[in-house]
């Protein structure tokens, strides 16, 4: 139950600070990358549009190339090169709105940057092949005991939303310090938190049109805010009551 309360507090704490204008604007790269691509996603699908022009002739040549290794790739994979590009942005989210939660300042620098972008490609990486043998294991399993379509849903939805969640907690985790060990050994302790971060995001990222801008901003402040009740960093009028 601790898990659910988290959340149901990091919904509300994050849509308070939103609903006050603040953070506003980290939707906006997201917002851009979003426009970008349908833009030229639709200038791709436009029989009749030609341009000598260098510049956009290149352009149509790597969204084409984009649109086709996106179409041949796991969901997951696309998904994940997406948070990689955008990780600097989220990093600066987690560290602005954990700064207002608990008064935690973050030191920044370039070399920071640099580590936290190296970070956030080693995390993608391993929660990729983690989550592929978890696949494959639950595959081998499934096809010895044969669950219900019902059921094999859920449990690849749950595999997939725990290290989408686990990713998304990192950003709060590598905050604080605690290496690749330390975050995946918090990610096997609290599973159900896991998952309902990568729930969340699931089900935000699927609304047509608004999902990418949105839902990673809006899972990056969620899991900020229920890892502050985690680990109890937050002041103790604001901590849960059954604590």
């Amino acid at each position: 139950m601790k898990a659910i309360n988290y959340h149901i507090r990091g919904i509300i704490t994050t849509l308070e600070y939103l609903f006050k204008g603040k953070y506003l604007i980290y939707f906006l790269p997201g917002l851009i990358l979003t426009g970008l691509f349908w833009y030229f996603d639709t200038k791709l699908t436009d029989s009749d549009w030609t341009s000598d022009w260098w510049l956009i002739s290149w352009a149509n040549f790597a969204f084409s190339w984009l649109k086709d290794v996106t179409v041949a790739l796991n969901e997951s994979l696309y998904i994940f090169l997406v948070l990689t590009a955008l990780s600097p942005f989220f990093t600066a989210l987690g560290e602005k709105f954990d700064k207002d939660l608990t008064g935690k300042v973050t030191e920044g620098g370039v070399l920071r940057f640099i580590n936290d972008f190296l970070r956030m490609i080693f995390i993608v990486i391993v929660s990729l092949i983690l989550q592929l043998i978890f696949l494959f294991l639950y595959w081998l399993v499934d096809k010895i005991f044969g669950f219900p379509d019902m059921a094999d849903e859920i449990i690849k939805y749950c595999i997939i939303g725990f290290f989408f969640g686990f990713t998304f907690y990192d950003f709060a985790l590598e905050r604080y310090e605690k290496g690749v060990g330390s975050s995946l050994a918090f990610a096997f302790s609290a599973p159900l938190g896991m998952i309902i971060i990568g729930v969340i995001f699931k089900l935000i990222y699927s609304i047509p049109y608004v999902g990418i801008p949105l839902a990673p901003v809006l899972v990056v402040m969620i899991s900020t805010v229920a890892y502050a009740y985690y680990k109890k960093y937050l002041p103790k009028s604001k901590q849960l009551s059954n604590e």
